[in-house]
């Protein structure tokens, strides 16, 4: 069992006292304000997500932080990049059916005019070249229907748009052809509907660089910048089970752990000791109340057979709360944690050995 508790008018280095007696005197780093980084989030009712290329690079490899919206783990966007995107064609018709969907109806009369004067353009290039290795699809152009209906597509100008539309657009490859790169014929293409990529801070993430670090401001849909408390009391009035989940990713971030979603292997957390991109996760996180009626052998035992099956361990964590009455966040440090390791061991194995 490790407990959170500390001593009233101090600050103490203990592993078991993670979190700070106030709230805005909580631990920031660096100590100097001079040389203190604000990076900034914007609530959008699931979570904190940071826009910035910069400030998404630096939260990432920085403890990393978050998950981006485009990549698998970790962003990937680099400022200043002028190479083009290749998309598969599914995706970019896909987009052409979210820009005919969802286009504003202001931007209606001048799309025409656009396409009536991309196609005059087309006609004119038709007529003096027969090559098409440089043809651009406007994303206009295309049709809606499934793949199978758009095997053909317009060609428009390309030096109509700027190099950050540009997308370079590849066949399909459902199959496992080998002559799928023998058959490919790039297209060079203008899409004209751009996702932003982002970095998503779960409320857990968010709050703890609010409230542990006090490196990030939150800002509401108004653009306003939330304080601590409205940050708590927002992220705990929308999830019934953030404090729990909060005290014990702050427990585990404290003790140098990285803390990421533990959704996929069944579990509340995966703890990593140097993040996602250097090694697998060596423990399954498991929060469990004090009232719940969690302790069932087929909770248990399908829980470690996954650890087993993964080459992880399966952590049970118990969240006590104090009995006296809390001001939170400021009194976190009343809450105890209870942890408890749980292992598979083979009889026939263990015996086994013996002989």
């Amino acid at each position: 069992m490790a407990s959170l508790q500390s001593e009233a008018g101090c600050q103490s280095n203990d592993l078991n006292n993670q979190f700070p007696m106030e709230v805005e005197s909580s631990l920031r780093f660096p100590l100097d304000s001079s040389m203190r980084i604000i990076f900034t989030g914007y609530y959008n009712g699931f979570g904190v997500e940071v826009r910035g290329i910069e400030e998404m690079s630096m939260l990432y490899h920085m403890g990393c932080f978050g998950k981006s919206t485009k990549s698998k783990s970790r962003p990937k966007a680099i400022k200043n990049d002028e190479s083009p995107q290749i998309m598969r064609k599914r995706q970019y018709l896909k987009r052409n059916y979210w820009f005919k969907k969802f286009e504003p109806t202001e931007s209606c009369t001048e799309s025409n005019s656009f396409i009536n004067h991309v196609d005059s353009l087309l006609t004119k290039l038709l007529k003096d070249s027969a090559s098409k290795t440089n043809d651009v699809i406007d994303l206009v152009s295309s049709d809606d229907g499934d793949t199978e209906q758009n095997d053909t597509v317009e060609s428009k100008d390309t030096f109509t748009y700027g190099k950050q539309a540009t997308v370079v657009i590849v066949p399909n490859s459902d199959s496992e052809d080998d002559n799928y790169f023998l058959n490919l014929k790039p297209k060079c293409c203008v899409n004209r509907i751009k996702l932003e990529e982002k970095l998503m801070l779960t409320k857990q993430e968010a709050f703890f660089l609010v409230y542990g670090l006090g490196c990030l401001q939150v800002l509401d849909s108004e653009n306003k910048v939330l304080k601590v408390k409205d940050c708590w009391k927002l992220f705990a009035e929308s999830d019934s089970s953030f404090i729990r989940k909060y005290v014990v990713y702050h427990y585990y971030r404290s003790k140098g752990y990285i803390v990421k979603p533990g959704i996929k292997f069944g579990g509340d957390y995966l703890l990593y000791r140097e993040g996602p991109g250097i090694n697998h996760s060596d423990f399954i996180v498991v929060i469990k109340h004090e009232y719940d009626d969690y302790n069932t052998w087929l909770s248990i035992l399908a829980h470690v057979r996954m650890a087993v099956t993964t080459l992880k361990e399966i952590l049970t964590i118990e969240v006590i709360e104090p009995n006296a009455n809390m001001t939170l966040p400021n009194d976190l440090n009343k809450y105890t944690v209870k942890e408890l390791l749980l292992t598979r061991h083979l009889p026939v194995v263990i015996n086994a050995g013996k002989d």
